[in-house]
């Protein structure tokens, strides 16, 4: 698995392999960027995660490598099996990634001493409408969806916890308060 430890869409993978007791070597993108010449010959999109198998074949995307994982070994199964949970599943690990990852991913460039944090007002609007419609996909019980584990607990929880362990560093304090059903759920996991 080429990535680094501080990726929420690394994490995801890590989680759901730790949950399928999958055996997975993390290394980070060789030429050490994901813009290096020898990263971009495993991994054309140039991102990461990139999950190369033994065959030399590479998984690409978070997303696709958490599907990847359990159609490859599917128990135990992190898929639900009836179609609206599938599909409340797949909402919430798309609007984990298009519309709070994305503005998250924001404020990272935001970290370094004498960033310019001016952008800050815009990005926590963008991020807190994309946490309103993570709000609306929850269950608002133990798991993302249903009872078990799913690829949406996979994709959600190191989300929350990156939400939760940035943003206090740029003044938001207790940023999941206002989402009940999101506050709970995370909770639920910090312990």
């Amino acid at each position: 698995l080429y990535g680094v430890n501080l990726s929420p869409f690394v994490q995801r993978v890590k989680i759901l392999a730790a949950a399928k007791g999958l055996p997975v070597e993390m290394v980070p993108p060789p030429g050490g960027s994901v813009k290096s010449p020898e990263y971009l010959e495993i991994n054309p999109i140039g991102k990461m995660p990139a999950l190369q198998l033994p065959d030399g074949f590479t998984v690409a995307e978070s997303e696709v490598i958490l599907e990847y994982l359990e159609d490859s070994h599917p128990k135990p199964a992190c898929r639900p099996r009836k179609p609206d949970e599938k599909a409340q599943m797949r909402t919430i690990s798309r609007v984990c990634e298009l519309y709070v990852g994305q503005p998250l991913n924001k404020t990272f460039g935001l970290l370094s001493p004498g960033a310019d944090r001016s952008a800050l007002p815009a990005i926590l609007e963008e991020l807190n409408k994309g946490l309103g419609h993570l709000e609306r996909a929850l269950s608002g019980k133990k798991h993302a969806v249903g009872t078990k584990f799913t690829l949406a607990d996979a994709s959600i929880t190191p989300t929350l916890f990156f939400i939760t362990a940035l943003l206090p560093t740029m003044g938001v304090k207790n940023p999941l308060k206002p989402y009940p059903k999101i506050n709970k759920y995370w909770k639920s996991r910090a312990k």
